[in-house]
């Protein structure tokens, strides 16, 4: 079966189109010209600026000229990943789509319906000739999964809409109605080398890995350890007990992303080598026992090693081990509104060392702006009195809930309708593009819906064919009454 043969026939056609089209994150061009074409053929106004955003202005259909416009949202760009071995240039090539009738997937590589449904289903609605809505400003962004760079740079005075339903969540029955801003906190700890005596020093490496780590926003409430603050207690009893000095420390990758495995390079006096290992036996015996249930699969290792060219003085070592087992980390709030949800929290997820300093770079997450704030006081202060400095990056606005929203109480009344049954309205611990929009136009009422899809951003992605279609008639009926 084909994709194109699937129901609903309008939304698929233009999934099937768009996912021909390579659309990478940086790799926008080419679909933000498809939108462009399109506009162009449905005689549609458009316009498309320099980071790829396309808005296409769709009137009002007969009946309903005198009511507000709405704007429809998705991000035209998707993540490329692939299974190992797959020949496949994704910035150049088309990925393979595969359907059963009841799922639709790609060969090999991540889907791109998140969020190419989005697009589908705006599309479809605006080459419709009989579906009743207000005036749209359909809303394609670039570049979200990578920063909502193409959201950052929207010109926002283009639009007129106060009202806003974005097509970016991945469960159908849930309607979003809030998300986290977040700030990436660049945290420095300064050092001075020194070169250890091959005969009076000897070297070992400590790691830590096997645990399951995960999304430090939607997992971060799981009470999951974070390998680098296993580390930093590890190394900690043990500099309790030797004269320490680190090399280096490396492990994580992203800041988005807790931490599954850490590791350290350390020397220690010779004479002192033993007291160091069976510290090390004793405090790792701790440690494993403690967290046998919630990490199974946790090792801890003490392996000799070569002697570093270079190490930290023992004054920086003592500050940057404890940063490391003592740094702020995991949930420090929870929403009082929302029950479930984590209202602020932060994640250690970098660090590096650099020739005289180390980096620990940590993403702070809260659905309130003020939370974002305090969260940050609390690690400036906390790296200061430590004796380094702290650089913020990336900083974006929460989406912050609103007690009253007239499209929130549509979408409720409507699904009901449709549904037979109560939408689950919640709040997610992560970015999505509607805290942009929240930060450029206080007073936008918004909501997030979508349909079912699993596996996201990876080969094992997946659309649900039902929920899409019942997605789309519960998109038509809120339409319907706007």
């Amino acid at each position: 079966m084909l994709v194109s043969e699937l129901q609903p026939g309008e939304v698929f056609q233009y999934f099937n189109i768009i996912s021909s089209v390579p659309r990478g994150s940086g790799n926008t061009a080419r679909i933000a010209r498809y939108c462009m074409e399109f506009a162009e053929e449905q005689g549609l106004e458009a316009i498309k600026d320099e980071y790829n955003n396309v808005v296409i202005y769709a009137p009002a259909t007969a009946g309903y000229e005198d009511r507000e416009p709405v704007i429809l949202q998705g991000h035209l760009d998707m993540v490329c990943e692939k299974e190992p071995g797959l020949v496949l240039d994704m910035e150049h090539e088309a990925i393979t789509v595969r359907t059963d009738g009841k799922k639709v997937w790609a060969k090999g590589t991540t889907l791109g319906g998140d969020d190419g449904i989005a697009v589908a289903y705006i599309l479809a609605l605006l080459a419709s000739d009989d579906i009743p809505h207000p005036p749209i400003e359909a809303v394609f962004t670039s570049d979200e999964e990578t920063g909502m760079f193409g959201a950052r740079g929207l010109d926002f005075s283009k639009l007129n809409s106060r009202r806003l339903i974005n097509i970016d969540s991945e469960e159908e029955g849930f309607i979003c109605v809030s998300c986290a801003g977040g700030v990436r906190a660049c945290c420095r700890i300064p050092f001075e080398q020194q070169k250890p005596s091959p005969t009076e020093y000897c070297a070992y490496e400590v790691s830590v890995c096997g645990l399951q780590g995960g999304h430090s926003g939607m997992e971060i409430d799981k009470n999951r350890e974070n390998a680098f603050l296993v580390l930093g207690s590890l190394l900690t009893d043990i500099e309790k007990k030797s004269s320490l000095c680190l090399a280096d420390i490396s492990g994580g990758g992203k800041d988005n992303v807790i931490p599954k495995s850490a590791s350290a390079v350390f020397c220690v006096p010779k004479d002192e080598a033993n007291i160091a290992e069976q510290e090390f036996d004793r405090y790792k015996r701790l440690i494993c026992d403690e967290l046998s249930i919630v990490e199974p699969g946790l090792t801890i290792k003490l392996e000799k090693t070569t002697l570093p060219e270079a190490v930290m003085d023992r004054i920086g070592s003592r500050r940057v081990i404890y940063v490391l087992s003592h740094i702020p980390n995991g949930v420090e709030r929870m929403n009082t509104e929302v029950a479930g949800l984590v209202q602020c929290s932060l994640n250690l997820g970098i660090v590096n060392v650099h020739a005289d300093h180390v980096t620990f770079r940590t993403l702070i997450r809260s659905n309130t702006t003020d939370g974002k704030e305090i969260l940050l006081d609390k690690v400036r202060d906390f790296i200061e009195f430590a004796g380094g400095d702290v650089v913020t990056e990336s900083d974006y606005p929460a989406w912050e809930y609103r007690r009253n929203s007239a499209l929130r109480e549509l979408m409720i009344d409507e699904f009901e309708k449709q549904y037979g049954r109560k939408p689950e309205v919640t709040a997610i611990h992560a970015g999505l593009e509607c805290g942009i929009f929240a930060g450029k136009v206080p007073d936008m009422d918004m909501v997030s819906i979508g349909p079912d899809m699993t596996g996201v951003h990876t080969p094992e992605e997946m659309l649900d064919v039902a929920s899409v279609g019942r997605t789309w008639e519960y998109i038509k009926g809120v339409l319907s009454r706007m």
